[in-house]
């Protein structure tokens, strides 16, 4: 990840204190830079490169740069007490590996070759060497270094004699690209932060949950042979997941196998996702729709509200199917109201395995319960961990379904980690807004098809969101729309119910009549990797939960 640069400016880097290093002189340089560096100069300690052309590794302690006379110096500084005799150096009288500007103008190759893949034009870099336990009045003579070795009598003047040295240095200066000393601090990598962009981490949560999937699917093994079975559990737990698996291995057996559930979208999910010839998939009201059509009782060819009421009663009473199937399944069990519960029995064979599954905590209609006659005889299994959403969307969740208060750090961590964003915006741009995020988890490696875009209100409201064509660039669909595959979807909460998106933005907060907390529940539970909330600065006020981060 790149360094800060944007924020990066002259003077000493680091900031507080030298990298880490065993040379106390190269801390004795570093002090010395940092009360005497001059004006406008730039200063980094210990740069590591790697050849972009040999692949070698080479470092040098100190880079100086000066911007108003385009140069560049490599500072080797060798700690002890130097000495050169009859053309050999020595360093407390053992023998230098190297003369002192050897690893200097190493360094120099590959700082031109890095920097010539960053700049136009690289201005020009020298070598010079600092002896800081030295102090002597006659510098070396030997030509390559000939004015420019610093001692330690000239530490506590540098911001007058490092100008002197660069002008030796580098006499006759080229003008050189503006960005170079920021292209420098990049290379030197004042800040490392590490991220991925959001295409990358959903794909890695993806990967998470399906090894948590293998997890969740072992309950079935202990419970296969159980005709009845309620299986409770919050959201993100793995109920579908659950019921889809005990759907297939069913049908794999030879049970002919009937998959029911509330939201249209999930069962047409739920139907791509499976296929087998033992097996049905559908939503319990056009489940009954069907039954009706097939029985030829008079159906209006518009439903209104009142029928669709009616129309799993009127099923169960008059065309209850002659062939009922082996195994019953039903998600979404806690939406299903005592009308789809004949026809659930109605379906099943006697002896047959009716498994239900269902979280309270989404019950939309607080009348609706199942029946003490089937719960009375089931087995029944909870399943208490989530693993669908991260920590700070499961918190989150958790607030609204009223199991715990909001923990301000963990839902500012999730900020922070991008898991969690709220977003502020007018009334009358209240879309536009909304169009912006899905601009940007788009810019940020996403997908349309990882996107959902969910109002906390019906279809009804006419300014509800669901009723937009497009958002940002992107082109949205229904929840049921054959297309919501590959686009993004707009719909409602409660269209979406039981299905899951890496990416969910939540609006429409102001649209809503009442209950906020288990609407917003619903939504916010829906999301893999990331959630967003738009609303006007207003709402998000009084928001409870939210408010606590906004």
């Amino acid at each position: 990840m790149a360094g800060k640069t944007a924020t990066a400016g002259p003077g000493i880097w680091p900031r507080e204190e030298p990298r880490h290093t065993q040379s106390e002189a190269e801390r004795v340089v570093y002090q010395a830079l940092s009360r005497a560096l001059p004006s406008g100069w730039w200063a980094w300690h210990s740069l590591r490169l790697r050849s972009p052309i040999t692949g070698e590794h080479t470092e040098t302690d100190f880079l100086l740069a000066d911007p108003s006379h385009p140069g560049i110096i490599i500072l080797e500084v060798k700690g002890g007490q130097i000495s050169q005799r009859d053309g050999h150096w020595f360093q407390y009288e053992r023998p230098l590996e190297r003369d002192p500007l050897e690893q200097a103008l190493r360094f120099r190759r590959t700082l031109v070759n890095c920097l010539k893949q960053k700049v136009k034009s690289v201005p020009f870099i020298a070598a010079a060497a600092c002896f800081p336990d030295c102090e002597f009045h006659q510098a070396p003579s030997q030509g390559d270094l000939a004015g420019l070795v610093l001692g330690g009598q000239d530490l506590p003047y540098l911001g007058d004699i490092l100008p002197d040295l660069m002008k030796r240095a580098v006499p006759d200066p080229w003008p050189a690209d503006g960005l170079w000393p920021h292209k420098l601090h990049h290379l030197w990598g004042e800040t490392w932060v590490p991220e991925m962009n959001l295409g990358r981490r959903v794909a890695l949560d993806a990967q998470r949950r399906m090894q948590l999937d293998t997890e969740q699917t072992r309950v079935l093994d202990q419970v296969q042979e159980n005709l009845r079975l309620l299986i409770l559990g919050g959201a993100g737990t793995g109920k579908t997941i659950l019921a889809r698996e005990a759907a297939m291995r069913n049908a794999t057996n030879g049970e002919r196998t009937l998959l029911l559930c509330y939201t249209d979208a999930l069962a047409a999910g739920l139907d791509r996702a499976m296929d087998h010839a033992n097996l049905t998939v559908a939503p319990i009201q056009r489940f009954a729709l069907q039954l009706l059509e097939q029985k030829g009782v008079p159906c209006p060819s518009n439903p209104d509200a009142n029928f669709w009421a009616d129309v799993c009663l009127r099923a169960a009473a008059e065309a209850a199917p002659d062939d009922p199937w082996d195994a019953v399944l039903v998600d979404e069990g806690q939406d299903f109201a005592e009308g789809d519960w004949l026809l659930v029995q109605e379906c099943l064979r006697h002896r047959g395995k009716l498994w239900i599954f269902a979280d309270q905590d989404q019950a939309f209609w607080p009348d609706r319960v199942i029946p003490d006659r089937l719960r009375d005889n089931a087995f029944m299994v909870r399943l208490s961990r989530p693993y669908r959403c991260p920590p700070a969307i499961q918190h989150l969740a958790d607030c609204y379904a009223g199991r715990c208060q909001p923990n301000p750090a963990l839902l500012e961590e999730g900020c922070k980690r991008g898991q969690i964003k709220v977003v502020t915006s007018s009334e009358a741009k209240l879309a536009k807004q909304v169009g912006k995020e899905v601009n940007r988890l788009i810019s940020d490696g996403l997908k349309p098809q990882d996107i959902a875009v969910l109002s906390l209100r019906g279809r009804g409201a006419m300014e509800s969101i669901v009723h937009s064509p497009q958002l940002g660039t992107q082109p949205v669909v229904s929840a049921t729309d054959p297309e919501a595959t590959s686009r993004v979807v707009c719909d409602t909460f409660l269209r979406f119910k039981g299905l899951e998106r890496s990416a969910v933005i939540v609006t429409d907060l102001r649209l809503v009549d009442g209950d906020h907390s288990r609407r917003m529940h619903i939504a916010v539970s829906r999301a893999t990797s990331t959630l967003r909330v738009v609303g006007t600065k207003e709402y998000l006020d009084q928001e409870s939960v939210l408010s606590t981060i906004f």
